[in-house]
């Protein structure tokens, strides 16, 4: 007897269903725990929300790439500010370096050899874009740069510095010894030239660096590894919004002033019965819409101007601002500023200086101490202590504190005049001078009037503030 009873037809049929529900259940189940996942990655409210995915709801991305943070970098000008700001000022005027004289004499060398100043302002906006961002020292040793560099012998060895971006520097292999002080590290790099965006043909050609030819600087890395934060990546989401807004009104003011036409079928338009009719119209009615001047005739089409009305994003937009300062940490004005040409007032520019100079003696100093002790560990500069400062971002200006000196002499006189006091005495002359800010009196105060005051004065007896 040839084929399968009914019975035997039904078990493997039950079978059959019994497989493909447990398979169905298996999927359901996993992309229940890809969702949960998924939704704590990319904006599910810590999973305390199970309807909503605010990123899809949204559209933004669900997780983010250098490509994404290159792209808003170099297109939108609010990013740009963001990630430039902090580097301008920090390096505005480089920091000092007290060592021994042959130490500073050869780093002054290489400073002025290498364009170390600028190359280091440019390896600090690079990272900031990015999670990281590597300093590759090309250095003339005959050796391929995927070796491990050895001793040199002078700063002439050291031909460039290069700045490279996230994008083109990507970590190829990492160590896995894990009894190796260096797990987990990277122990090769790729440098892909074109990887920053830009497709220039003539870098199209990778190749391998090893690590000891690179200096690497990341910004929030303070875990000992080379994976720092970007500085778009906690506000990316807003200025997206942000060019939303911006973009949807240039669009708004651009169809308003275009006043192109809606397009409505009227009785007696014969539709295409062809393909090729079909792209014809199409074709035809493209090319009227992007020639104002044409007049376009066609049976049975009637052509509606709408009046387009925009509303003001004024409060939308404000909210994105303070959530862009707020992630940023640069006050809302000076990121104005950077688009409108409008200074700060005193208030957001004292709060930026103090960040800068925060980030001035930590991140940057840092960075400067890396690279310092890089030529120091390689035979470039001299084995030896030295020390950097920097200057005070902080401090009041010689002319503000000209103005301050004035307001405190002008409140002084008008307190002696108020209490209807004599200047002659030689306590009240001492205050006086001191309350101005002026640094010594060498006279004998008790035994002058104020004639004689004004005099000395005048002949730079007194010495008193640089009012230039």
């Amino acid at each position: 007897m040839f084929g399968l009873s009914k019975k035997e037809k039904d078990i493997r049929l039950n079978n059959k269903y019994q497989k493909e529900l447990k398979d169905l259940l298996i999927k359901i189940n996993a992309n229940n725990n890809t969702r949960s996942v998924y939704a704590q990655m990319s904006g599910g409210y810590d999973n305390s929300d199970t309807i909503h995915n605010i990123y899809n709801d949204f559209g933004y991305p669900d997780q983010l790439q250098f490509s994404n943070y290159w792209n808003m970098y170099r297109r939108f000008g609010v990013a740009s500010a963001v990630v430039n700001i902090p580097p301008n000022l920090s390096w505005l005027k480089p920091p000092s370096i007290e060592s021994s004289d042959r130490f500073e004499r050869e780093f002054e060398e290489l400073v002025k050899n290498t364009n170390l100043w600028n190359r280091l302002k440019g390896l600090d906006k690079r990272q900031r874009i990015g999670r990281y961002a590597g300093l590759f020292v090309e250095v003339a040793d005959g050796l391929m740069p995927e070796e491990e560099i050895g001793m040199l012998n002078s700063i002439s060895q050291i031909v460039n510095l290069k700045p490279i971006y996230e994008g083109q520097l990507i970590v190829d292999a990492t160590e896995r010894n894990q009894t190796s002080p260096n797990y987990g590290q990277p122990i090769m790099y790729e440098f892909n030239p074109s990887g920053d965006g830009d497709r220039n043909r003539d870098e199209a050609m990778t190749k391998k660096i090893h690590p000891s030819r690179l200096i690497i600087a990341a910004e929030g890395a303070d875990d000992g590894s080379i994976y720092g934060i970007s500085a778009l990546e906690n506000i990316y989401n807003d200025l997206m919004d942000l060019r939303k807004i911006s973009g949807a009104g240039g669009e708004g003011f651009y169809q308003n002033t275009r006043n192109a036409p809606v397009i409505t079928a009227q009785e007696g338009f014969k539709a295409p019965s062809t393909t090729a009719e079909k792209e014809a119209l199409e074709t035809e009615i493209d090319d009227f819409l992007a020639k104002w001047q044409r007049k376009f005739v066609s049976r049975g089409l009637e052509f509606n101007y709408p009046n387009i009305r925009l509303d003001s994003p004024k409060e939308f937009a404000e909210v994105i601002w303070n959530n862009i300062s707020a992630g940023s940490g640069i006050s809302s004005s000076e990121l104005r500023g950077a688009q409108t040409g409008v200074l700060a007032g005193d208030k957001d520019n004292k709060s930026t200086m103090v960040m800068i100079q925060s980030r001035r003696e930590n991140f940057v100093n840092e960075l400067v101490t890396d690279v310092i002790d890089w030529f120091i560990r390689y035979g470039v500069l001299e084995n030896t202590q030295y020390e950097i400062n920097w200057d005070d971002m902080t401090e009041t200006s010689e002319s503000d504190q000209w103005d301050l000196n004035n307001k405190k002499a002008d409140a002084f006189s008008k307190l002696i005049d108020s209490l209807g006091k004599v200047v002659g005495d030689e306590v009240d002359i001492e205050k006086a001078f001191e309350f101005m800010g002026f640094e010594e009196i060498p006279l004998d105060v008790s035994e002058i009037d104020d004639t004689e005051i004004d005099e000395a004065m005048d002949n730079g007896d007194i010495e008193q503030p640089d009012q230039n």
